[in-house]
């Protein structure tokens, strides 16, 4: 069972109470909603897109703050439960979700005050198309918030390369532990589990921003040193994951705890991680201006 679905079976008084608390239960995610963060601020008349929005549970802030919330995913499976978790929490009269492709989307021009698509560009085959069709969609003056896997990043956890075969095979996942280096077996196991058509080179999507007539106003990496030695742990290790059973919820634990500190390091260094980030403007005047201050204050913040 999914975060959302669960969720959207408690009492609603007790859902709005700890949903702040339940989306820094994955780490990446919360880092990424944090980047978010100074680019919104009064956003009840905003209309957002959520590209590649899943179970949409993290996206819910927007509507929660009464935006006009629309999510688009392929799996309708993953929207029945982005339905139940916007019902639970009281705000489905303010989110809508549809099955379509991102990279083919069925939506008009100049609807959106936002578009947010966290790390699903680099699972899309015609990847240009879609970043095109956001452009589109996206009001003058209306803003892109994108994260997409990062193609340069090191490995926190670079002792392991000089393990032994053998305790390697022990220690590691089979997929890792027989490939020629650790971070190779890494990158080809994430990107066999979560279909990965490729990663990006920071400079090089930041061109292909600006080539569609955004103007590119931030691009940072983050999830690095201690974001990535917890993302690589529970990638790497025998018996450790984030879907399911035990290594769940230690996953989701860890990800509460380490989110302040986590946030700090990111802060500190904008060069190196395991994702990158892009918040790029639409050509043209709009009423979206950045706020200075935050869509939602964070644990620890």
């Amino acid at each position: 069972m999914s975060l959302g679905v669960w969720f959207s079976r408690l009492p609603r008084p007790v859902s709005r109470l700890i949903y702040p608390i339940l989306r820094y239960t994955n780490l990446m995610r919360a880092v990424e909603m944090r980047s978010l963060a100074p680019w919104v601020g009064d956003v009840g008349d905003w209309r957002v897109l959520d590209v590649g929005c899943g179970h949409g549970f993290y996206s819910l802030v927007f509507a929660l703050r009464n935006a006009k919330l629309d999510g688009c995913d392929l799996s309708a499976s993953d929207l029945d439960a982005a339905r139940q978790t916007a019902e639970g929490i009281g705000v489905d009269g303010r989110a809508t979700y549809l099955v379509a492709d991102g990279a083919a989307l069925p939506l008009g021009a100049e609807l959106y005050d936002i578009v947010v698509c966290n790390c699903v560009l680099e699972h899309i085959v015609d990847d240009h198309s879609a970043l095109a069709g956001m452009y589109r969609v996206l009001k003058p003056g209306g803003l892109l918030y994108l994260t997409v896997d990062n193609a340069e990043h090191d490995l926190a956890l670079g002792f392991l390369e000089n393990l032994s075969p053998g305790t390697r095979a022990r220690l590691l996942k089979p997929e890792v532990a027989s490939a020629p280096t650790v971070a190779q077996g890494l990158d080809d196991y994430l990107a066999k589990i979560y279909h990965v058509q490729r990663r990006y080179d920071g400079d090089s999507l930041a061109g292909e921003l600006q080539g569609l007539g955004f103007d590119v106003q931030d691009q940072h990496a983050y999830l690095s040193r201690l974001g990535a030695f917890h993302f690589e742990v529970f990638h790497l290790f025998r018996g450790l994951g984030t879907s399911r059973g035990l290594g769940r919820l230690i996953y989701m634990i860890t990800s509460v705890l380490l989110y302040p500190f986590v946030a700090l390091v990111d802060r500190s260094d904008y060069q190196r991680g395991y994702g990158l980030v892009y918040a790029a403007r639409k050509a043209g005047a709009g009423d979206v201006q950045p706020a200075p201050e935050p869509l939602e204050k964070a644990p620890y913040r």
